[in-house]
């Protein structure tokens, strides 16, 4: 099944141009970007919450494999390439995630809260969504306790 904009041309830096464009069209007023080899972190306030969003840089070797299966002379696909690609993808895939959340948001079916908890901000650094994956909280359902 063929992702979200698979085989985008559009650059990581337009696509951190365009949701910069659209948090300030919803009222942000505050952000910060951050580069590292692993993946680029955003950092923005709304609503007088914090929220990062982390966007993980993938590697040739996680790329080669995860598709390698598609291909049926793998050896001769250039793997680097293609994790750029999969780069720009996941950036564009960042654009649309941020840009549905907002329009729900200002169209009134949900809250900032509903739609950002997971990237919210704790006072310890981490965000909400890191907590819970490191077991912060008791997982609900089988298995779980309630």
């Amino acid at each position: 099944m063929k992702r979200f904009a698979d085989g985008t041309k559009v650059s990581v830096e337009s696509s951190r141009g365009e949701i910069s464009g659209i948090l300030a069209k919803h009222g942000c007023e505050r952000m910060a970007w951050g580069t590292e080899p692993v993946g680029d972190t955003l950092q923005f306030e709304l609503g007088d919450q914090r929220f990062r969003f982390r966007i993980m840089r993938p590697t040739a070797d996680e790329i080669r494999k995860r598709d390698s299966g598609d291909y049926v002379y793998s050896h001769n696909v250039d793997w680097k390439t293609k994790a750029e690609q999969e780069w720009r993808r996941r950036w564009r895939a960042h654009v649309l995630l941020i840009k549905a959340k907002l329009e729900f948001i200002d169209g009134g079916d949900t809250s900032l809260e509903q739609e950002f908890m997971p990237y919210l901000l704790m006072p310890n650094g981490r965000t909400l969504g890191e907590f819970v994956e490191d077991g912060g909280l008791a997982r609900i359902g089988p298995g779980g306790s309630r």
